[in-house]
């Protein structure tokens, strides 16, 4: 694989967790409806509204995930403290 050569601040937005793309996907339609054109590229807002809301969801899921593991992990041990 060739190596990348651009310098990291010259290469973009980096992507690494689902708020990255929400903060991404806001500033894109936020700039298009600051210049009137939501109309133009409604087409375009409404899937990238659909990303936003992908990454929402995979935040939300992350979040429960680690609640029902704490709640897991919790339960675990009042059950184990009930057999001694």
């Amino acid at each position: 694989m060739s190596e990348n050569n651009i310098p990291k601040s010259t290469r973009g937005v980096t992507l690494r967790e689902p708020k990255d793309v929400r903060r991404v996907c806001q500033r894109i339609v936020s700039r298009a409806f600051q210049q009137n054109e939501e109309l133009a590229f409604s087409g375009r807002i409404a899937q990238l509204m659909g990303c936003w809301l992908r990454a929402f969801e995979l935040e939300k899921l992350a979040d429960i995930e680690k609640r029902l593991a704490v709640l897991e992990q919790a339960q675990e041990q009042d059950r184990d403290r009930g057999r001694t």
